[in-house]
């Protein structure tokens, strides 16, 4: 089978991890490098936790730092929703790997530039990285396959009213994203948050027995008091629909539409505008995933973590 060649920029970030594990064990996929932003913590932790992550799942996977503030903007993190260091309190072995003597854009460029083949690049944080890429290599746009993202919304936010967290971090470099003309898929809290695991769930990761579902089942139930808060029985896996997309979009149903990032609003900076009836009149540009099938989404991360043999 010939694999996908994918770049993932995250934040991790607790959802995030559970979809660096899910990537890293697909056969379907070939990660070429994990880069990382602020967003859900800051860049010093979520470049240590995807390092600790990539270790834990034994895979050698380059990770090169990016930006570590929006744009335009003062960083904002959530360590309220992820911990103090982004993954739950969850303890992991240190990495003894080191970051990529390149930086996010700078490997991201290398890595499309040598490519044979156009790369998805799957987006799970704020795009402040990947508009970093557009303004400096516009000329690889033309090598990018697709970017399937976690962000937005056809509706209401979760850290304003309008708009959603990865969104609203920089909603600038989500404009620059979103107008490039490089095909996306956006996986917003429409689908997100109806990509629920529960505890018996969590319970079944854990007793897989390796390390990494282990993990991964105790950074999940580390949210489950946040989201009970919000009046959810379930922690819903927002960053693993982007990969999951990837790996089998048969899983997922949306509806092709144009996309506008609202940067000025008073109270609507960084919603995404979805224009699901058509009102303006505008090319789509943005295929808007708005269900999903959970039972498989679910059965897919189980068999992930069950590929892991340590």
């Amino acid at each position: 089978m010939k694999k996908i060649p994918v770049i993932i920029d995250c934040d991790p970030g607790c959802d995030d991890a559970i979809a660096l594990l899910l990537a890293l064990s697909s056969e379907k996929l070939d990660v070429k490098a994990v880069t990382v932003s602020a967003g859900n913590v800051t860049l010093e932790k979520t470049g240590r936790n995807a390092l600790d992550l990539i270790a834990l799942a034994g895979a050698h996977v380059p990770v090169a730092k990016g930006c570590s503030h929006p744009l335009m903007r003062t960083i904002v993190t959530a360590p309220e929703v992820h911990g103090e260091c982004g993954i739950g309190g969850v303890t992991l072995e240190k990495s003894k790997k080191d970051f990529s003597p390149y930086s996010a854009v700078e490997l991201m460029a290398k890595i499309l530039r040598e490519s044979d083949e156009k790369v998805t690049i799957i987006v799970t944080g704020p795009m402040t990285n990947i508009a970093a890429l557009l303004l400096a290599h516009g000329e690889l746009k033309d090598k990018i396959e697709k970017f399937s993202i976690m962000g937005g919304s056809a509706g209401r936010g979760n850290v304003t009213p309008a708009a959603e967290f990865n969104i609203f971090v920089d909603p600038e470099a989500a404009a620059v994203v979103f107008a490039s003309g490089v095909p996306i898929v956006m996986c917003g809290l429409d689908v997100t948050l109806k990509a629920l695991v529960f505890s018996e769930e969590t319970d079944a990761m854990r007793a897989v027995g390796n390390k990494v579902s282990i993990a991964a089942g105790n950074i999940i139930d580390h949210q489950v008091e946040f989201h009970k808060s919000m009046g959810r029985k379930g922690v819903p896996m927002h960053d693993p629909c982007a990969v999951a997309y990837v790996i089998d979009p048969s899983l997922f149903s949306g509806k092709k539409c144009f996309v506008g990032i609202e940067t000025k609003g008073e109270f609507t900076s960084g919603a995404t505008v979805v224009d699901l009836a058509n009102k303006y009149g505008r090319k789509p540009n943005a295929e808007v995933i708005l269900d999903l099938d959970r039972d498989r989404f679910v059965d897919m991360l189980l068999e992930g973590l069950k590929k892991y043999n340590k």
